[in-house]
């Protein structure tokens, strides 16, 4: 109870602890979070200790924990695993789709939400509703639509015909950068932040004969940078936690995802639990890295987004 002395008021207080209701409560909430706690880290940590048995154990014993464990051993199921899998070329596309999200977001979400706060060109309000809008829309109602603009995308313009060429972007990374590029809460993150930059710095930058390209990129960005690197972290974490959107454009295997190439490997009668489980947790530990390493500039990124001054 004395972690409570001097802290800042919440739904219990201080003085609420010195009565019998106030502990009960205390002691319920905290009864909720644990069970809350275990809920989330029981069937985690049963993922692991799975990866780490025989497959003739996994199916012929109820125990928690392995029988036989040993560093020997723990790495002879690695090996076998990472061989089996073949997740080395899955994990090199993880990495170029999540590069490539995050040149997008933060230069699409970026100068819109550039445009959003300091160009304001007419019809920027009309296109800041629908941005809100989006946000408020189901994903699974923009599944088909989106997938149906991927068979026939108009990405390159004929001159000749002044009209627009479709083709089609399944099977590639184009989906996925796009749909990144489109993240209507980093648009208002950057548009939150710029908002709080004196409109007189973008003026006399224009005096000094900048363009808004080189204003967004030179004076902007930089100002922004808490702001580009939660984007940095979340792009690249979001990759590793992804699978439904390469699943969906990407027949290749050798062009799968990890996440995706995790899913779709499920199926396979060649995969054991215990092989299958040590692939989940390969594809964990990039997202765990991410976060423990970088936890500070996650939760500064949304704090900073979220102040306008």
């Amino acid at each position: 109870m004395k972690n409570f002395e001097g802290t800042r008021p919440g739904i219990i207080m201080e003085t609420d602890l010195k009565s019998f209701k106030g502990k009960l409560l205390y002691w319920i909430f905290f009864g909720i979070l644990i069970v809350v706690c275990m809920t989330t880290l029981i069937p985690a940590i049963w993922m692991v200790l799975t990866a780490f048995k025989s497959t003739q154990e996994i199916y012929s014993s109820t125990a928690f924990f392995p029988k036989d464990f040993s560093l020997s051993i723990a790495w002879s199921r690695i090996s076998e695993a990472w061989v089996a899998l073949g997740l080395g070329r899955s994990m090199i596309n993880t990495i170029v789709v999540g590069i490539g999200k995050i040149v997008a977001e933060i230069f699409i979400c970026g100068m819109a939400g550039f445009v959003l706060s300091k160009l304001r060109v007419k019809g920027t309000r009309l296109v800041f509703v629908l941005v809100i809008w989006t946000m408020m829309m189901p994903a699974e109602i923009r599944t088909v639509p989106t997938y149906m603009s991927y068979i026939s995308f108009p990405f390159i313009v004929d001159d000749s015909m002044n009209v627009a060429t479709n083709i089609n972007i399944l099977d590639t990374y184009w989906p996925m950068i796009l749909s990144s590029a489109a993240n209507s809460f980093n648009i208002i993150l950057f548009k939150n932040n710029f908002d709080a930059i004196p409109t007189a710095l973008v003026e006399a930058a224009k005096i000094d004969g900048c363009s808004n390209f080189k204003i967004f990129t030179r004076i902007m960005l930089p100002i922004a940078s808490p702001i580009v690197i939660y984007i940095c972290i979340g792009a690249m974490s979001g990759t590793w936690a992804d699978y439904f959107t390469p699943y969906l454009t990407i027949k290749d295997a050798a062009k799968m995802t990890t996440p995706a190439r995790i899913f779709m490997l499920k199926g396979d009668n060649s995969i054991t639990v215990n092989i299958y489980m040590m692939g989940l947790i390969f594809a964990s530990i990039p997202s765990l890295l991410i976060f423990a390493v970088f936890q500070k500039y996650i939760l500064g990124g949304v704090t900073v987004g979220a102040v306008k001054g």
